[in-house]
């Protein structure tokens, strides 16, 4: 059962700034992404009828791939046949791309029904915040927010060479 209703989205806009200090306004950030209303830092990573796949927009923490559907649903449970065959397919493609292009090695899915859209958290395990917060669902906000006040333009750089490299892989496969 989909618990969502658009009701739940009026009046309820939010506003956001992403890795490149441009102020987002939107009501359904997902949405906006998959209207084109709202440009991902690097663009998108790949999309279709279904998923939308690009990088977290405020945290810049290199190999961070959101993939969210474009329709509304918060629950994976609530995805109809073709779509979470999509959802998968892309949640395991990320993953080995991010190995092959020596991004990371290791993540933490993460997907919340709190969400009134639905989309999945590849978070990337580094070494170093592996050391300085821990690892798996316990150290992912700890991990953000240090991201987020201590990164450098270099920071925000690889992040942004990873979403190119990331497409140039789907551009192959």
């Amino acid at each position: 059962m989909n618990n969502f209703n658009e009701d739940m989205l009026t009046g309820n806009t939010k506003e956001a700034i992403d890795i490149l200090g441009r102020k987002w306004k939107y009501e359904c950030m997902s949405c906006a992404i998959a209207k084109g209303e709202l440009e991902l830092p690097g663009g998108l990573i790949y999309e279709d009828e279904y998923i939308t796949v690009g990088a977290d927009t405020e945290i810049p923490l290199n190999g961070f791939i959101i993939i969210a559907t474009k329709r509304h649903v918060n629950s994976i449970a609530n995805l109809n046949t073709i779509e979470r065959h999509e959802l998968i397919d892309y949640i395991a493609r990320i993953i080995e791309a991010l190995r092959e292009l020596n991004i990371v090695n290791e993540v933490t899915i993460v997907q919340e029904e709190r969400s009134k859209h639905l989309h999945v958290w590849i978070f990337p395990c580094h070494k170093k915040y592996k050391e300085m917060f821990g690892k798996g669902v316990g150290a992912i906000k700890d991990t953000c927010e240090y991201v987020k006040s201590n990164a450098s333009d270099e920071d925000i750089q690889q992040c942004l060479n990873t979403v190119q490299k990331l497409k140039e892989y789907f551009k192959k496969v």
